[in-house]
């Protein structure tokens, strides 16, 4: 991309709408803030990405003993 930019006379400040954006800040949660239903509703979510990542591992495992299987018999 370079090289074009510098064949065609393109500006240089162009060429940085390119370059890879800052990771963007995540924001601190003040729990004290936060009210029971809040608390309620983040310990729900928690629970179920913990259950999606669970049958994720299960199926990343069942995958690795598969593949163990099929090259120890060959």
């Amino acid at each position: 991309m370079k090289v074009f930019f510098q064949l065609f006379g393109q500006r240089k400040d162009i060429e940085q709408m390119f370059d890879e954006e800052e990771p963007k800040k995540t924001k601190t949660i003040d729990l004290d803030d936060l009210s029971v239903e809040e608390i309620e509703e983040m310990i729900g979510n928690h629970k179920l990405e913990i259950k999606n990542l669970e049958i994720l591992l299960k199926k990343k495992k069942d995958k690795l003993k598969l593949a163990d299987q099929f090259f120890k018999k060959n």
